[in-house]
C-alpha cells in the first residue's frame, strides 16, 4: 500500500500507537492511460467563458455520500478530494499534505492542508473531514458508497490531523476516497443542513454551485479564493468563469450537440458514433477502457430459476457474449471476463474464462431438470416454463439494444427472457424486483469484486447492498479477504486472481462488456483531463481559446 510522505511523521501518535508505515513508492498495478488525440500546444490559456459539457444522465440528486453512482459525474467541480489519483499507482497531496498508513491496511492518518475554506466559508479541518466519515458511517443516511462499506470510524488527532480506523482491511482505500463520490463536504451543511445535500453542494472545490434547472442542467461558477489544486495543475484559480452541465440522455441528442458545437465537451459519445468522431479532424478526442466490474446481467438467486446454480451457468455459457457485444455496441466496446482488463490486480493469465459452449449450457439445463419444451420451445418442468425477467431504464438505448440480443440469444437455448422498461431501475437493486439486472460498476480497484460478489454486501433489510446475485460464496469470501488486507502487491494480485478464477464456477452474473468512455472535445477547448479514481473527464485546467 502507498503511503505519501511531504514532512517527517508529525506525531509519536502515528509511530507507536498505529505501528504505520510510510512507503515510498506505489503498489498498486495501473489502469492503462486513456487514448488521446487533445492537442497540446504552447499557447497562454485565456481566462472566461463558459465551458458547456453534455452527459448522458442526470444524477437522481447530488449528494455523492449517500448515492456514489448518482452524481458522481457532475458534482467534481464543486468537491476535492483527500487525495489525487494518478492512476499509474502512485497518489498525490490534495486537501491532505501527507499520510500514513498500518501494515494491515485497516488505519490511515491524514495531514491536512491549513489554508482551506469550503464555499460558505468555514474552514477545513480535521472536524470537518471527520464530520464526511461520520455521515457514512450512520445507517441512518443509508449510504451506498464504498466508504460507507468499511464502516470507517474517524478520530481527530490534532486540528489538522485525522485518524481513520476500518472496519475491515482495505487495500485500496485510498482510490477509494480519491474518487468524487467522497469529495469533502461542509461540515456545516452536513450537520445544520443535509436535506439540501440532495440538490447544493458545499464543498472546496474550484467552482462553487449555482443552479439546477432539473431535467436539463446543472451549472457552477469559478471560486475566487480557490488555490490548492494537486500539484500536476495549474495554480489559483480555474481558467473558465463557469461550467454547464447538459443532460443528454438521448444518443443522437448528445452527438448532435457536438456536431452542432451546441456543447463544448460531450462525454460518452454513442458507440454508433465512435468511429467516425475519433477519425475526424472537427474534434479532439479522448477514450478511456474504464477499470472495474462494467455491463454485467445479475442473476438474482432469491428468485426461480437462478436458484439453481445449472440455470446459471448454462446460461454464461450459453449466451455468445461476443456477438451480443459486437451488434449492441456497433464493435466500440470489448466483451470482459469478472473484471475490465484495466483494473488493477485483473488476472492477464486466467485459466477458467468463460467459454462459449451452446452444447454444455444445454446438458446443464437437461441436468437441472429443464430438458422439456412447449409448443413455442421454451424449455418447462413440472408445468412451469423456464423465464425470468430484467427491467432496464426505459431512456438507456444501449442496454436496451445489449438485452433484445441476450433475449433472442437465451430463445436459442429455451430460455424466455422478458424485457421491462421501467423508470425506478436504481430502487430495483435493494428491493430484489427482479430476475436479471443490467448494472455496471466502474471504480479503479480490485475491491469492486468484494463489493459486487461478496456476502457481507448482501442487502439485508437493516442494510443497503450491491451484491445483487445475493448469493453467498464462503470460498469467495476468504479470498476477497485475503486480498483486501494484503500489504503487498503482489499478493494482493495473487488472491484476486483466485476470486476471478472461482467466480465462473458459481455464475453469480454474466459479465458482457467494459465501457470504452470516449469524450470529444471542440477545437478551441483546451486542458481538458482525467480524472482517474473514477474515471471521467477533469474540467479544472480547462480553457477556451479565444477566436
Amino acid at each position: 500500500m502507498i503511503s505519501h510522505l511531504a514532512k517527517p511523521l508529525a506525531s509519536a501518535f502515528a509511530i507507536s500507537a498505529l505501528g504505520l508505515a510510510v512507503v515510498a513508492c506505489s503498489e498498486k498495478s495501473a489502469p492503462s492511460a486513456p487514448e488521446s488525440t487533445v492537442k497540446t500546444d504552447s499557447a497562454s490559456p485565456t481566462r472566461g467563458g463558459q465551458l458547456v459539457v453534455a452527459l448522458r444522465a442526470e444524477p437522481a440528486q447530488l449528494n455523492p455520500l449517500v448515492d456514489q453512482g448518482s452524481g458522481a459525474h457532475s458534482v467534481r467541480p464543486a468537491l476535492d478530494s483527500l487525495v489525487w489519483d494518478n492512476g499509474d499507482g502512485t497518489y498525490e497531496p490534495w486537501l491532505a499534505t501527507s499520510w500514513e498508513v498500518s501494515d494491515d491496511a485497516s488505519t490511515y492518518v491524514f495531514h491536512l492542508r491549513k489554508d482551506v475554506k469550503f464555499h460558505d466559508g468555514t474552514p477545513l479541518n480535521a472536524e470537518a473531514v471527520k464530520a464526511n466519515f461520520d455521515y457514512v458511517l450512520n445507517p441512518a443516511n443509508k449510504s451506498t458508497g464504498s466508504t460507507a462499506k468499511l464502516k470507517p470510524v474517524a478520530t481527530v488527532v490534532d486540528e489538522y490531523t485525522l485518524s481513520v480506523k476500518l472496519a475491515t482491511p482495505e487495500s485500496s482505500f485510498l482510490t477509494l476516497i480519491a474518487a468524487p463520490y467522497f469529495g469533502i463536504l461542509s461540515k456545516a451543511q452536513l450537520e445544520n443542513d443535509p436535506k439540501s445535500l440532495a440538490t447544493k453542494l458545499i464543498g472546496t472545490g474550484p467552482f462553487k454551485f449555482d443552479n439546477w434547472v432539473k431535467g436539463q442542467s446543472l451549472t457552477y461558477v469559478r471560486n475566487d479564493d480557490y488555490n490548492w489544486a494537486p500539484a500536476k495543475f495549474h495554480r489559483g484559480t480555474a481558467y473558465v468563469d463557469s461550467i454547464k452541465y447538459v443532460f443528454l440522455p438521448e444518443d443522437q441528442t448528445r452527438y448532435n450537440a457536438l456536431a452542432t458545437k451546441e456543447a463544448q465537451v460531450v462525454d460518452y459519445v454513442p458507440p454508433e458514433y465512435a468511429k467516425q468522431t475519433k477519425a475526424s479532424t472537427d474534434y479532439q478526442t479522448q477514450e478511456f477502457l474504464l477499470p472495474g466490474v462494467g455491463y454485467s446481467l445479475h442473476l438474482n438467486t432469491r428468485r426461480p430459476p437462478f436458484d439453481q446454480k445449472e440455470v446459471r451457468q448454462a446460461l454464461l455459457h450459453g449466451l455468445n457474449r461476443a456477438e451480443i457485444v459486437a451488434s449492441a455496441t456497433f464493435g466500440a466496446y470489448p466483451t470482459q471476463e469478472y473484471l475490465a482488463s484495466t483494473t488493477p490486480d485483473f488476472a492477464k493469465n486466467l485459466k477458467n474464462k468463460i467459454s462459449y459452449d451452446p452444447d454444455l449450457a444445454a446438458r446443464l439445463l437437461d441436468k437441472a431438470g429443464w430438458s422439456q419444451r412447449d409448443s413455442e420451445g421454451y424449455r418447462v418442468k413440472d408445468g412451469q416454463r423456464l423465464s425470468s425477467f430484467v427491467p432496464y431504464a426505459d431512456n438507456d438505448q444501449l442496454a436496451q439494444r445489449t438485452l433484445e440480443q441476450v433475449q433472442i440469444d437465451a430463445r436459442k437455448l429455451g430460455f424466455e427472457i422478458q424485457l421491462q422498461p421501467v423508470t425506478d431501475l436504481p430502487e430495483r437493486l435493494y428491493n430484489g424486483n427482479y430476475g436479471l439486472l443490467g448494472s455496471f460498476q466502474s471504480e479503479a480497484t480490485g475491491m469492486q469484486l468484494w463489493r459486487l460478489y461478496g456476502s457481507d454486501n448482501i442487502s439485508d433489510g437493516s442494510t443497503v447492498g450491491s451484491n445483487a446475485s445475493f448469493l453467498r460464496i464462503p470460498e469467495l469470501d476468504a479470498v476477497l479477504a485475503k486480498a483486501r488486507a494484503a500489504g503487498k502487491a503482489e499478493d494482493r494480485a495473487k488472491y484476486y486472481a483466485e476470486a476471478q478464477e472461482i467466480l465462473p464456477e458459481y455464475a453469480p452474473s454474466v459479465p458482457l462488456y467494459s465501457r470504452a468512455r470516449l469524450i470529444a472535445v471542440q477545437k478551441n477547448v483546451h486542458g481538458v483531463t482525467w480524472d482517474n479514481a473514477w474515471p471521467q473527464p477533469f474540467l479544472f485546467d480547462a480553457w477556451i481559446a479565444q477566436p
